[in-house]
């Protein structure tokens, strides 16, 4: 195999595995998708502290919005505006699963802790 084929046989191998890790780490859906597609998104909730892929999780009106979160503590989730809400057990993953059919900006946080998650816009 000659040079040249070696690099670009690397340069497609890590092209593919960042788009798994993208995939599976939940950046590549925090974004509005195609139009009936699912927006999906984790956020890790642990020491007090949020960890989310943005600050933000954008859906088109009719989209099909999923929120997981694991946290470290009992707690409530709780999408404001669409009323939303799972109980969070420790280290068990919580799921809210809807459309997005209000179009705005609207808070998601746990409501014992009064943790702010990444909001929800719908346009």
């Amino acid at each position: 195999m000659t040079t040249e084929r070696r690099t670009m046989a690397t340069a497609r191998a890590l092209l593919t595995a960042l788009a798994a890790v993208l995939l599976f780490s939940g950046c590549g859906s925090a974004g509005p998708g195609p139009a009936g597609g699912v927006v999906a998104t984790e956020v890790e909730v642990s020491g007090g502290q949020v960890h989310a892929p943005s600050q933000r999780v954008e859906a088109r009106v009719g989209q099909r919005v999923r929120l997981t979160v694991r946290g470290d503590a009992a707690d409530e989730l709780h999408v404001h505006g669409y009323d939303k809400a799972a109980r969070l057990t420790p280290g068990a993953p919580a799921t809210v699963e809807f459309t997005a059919d209000i179009p705005g900006v609207f808070e998601i946080e746990l409501h014992e802790s009064g943790l702010a998650l990444p909001s929800l816009e719908v346009r």
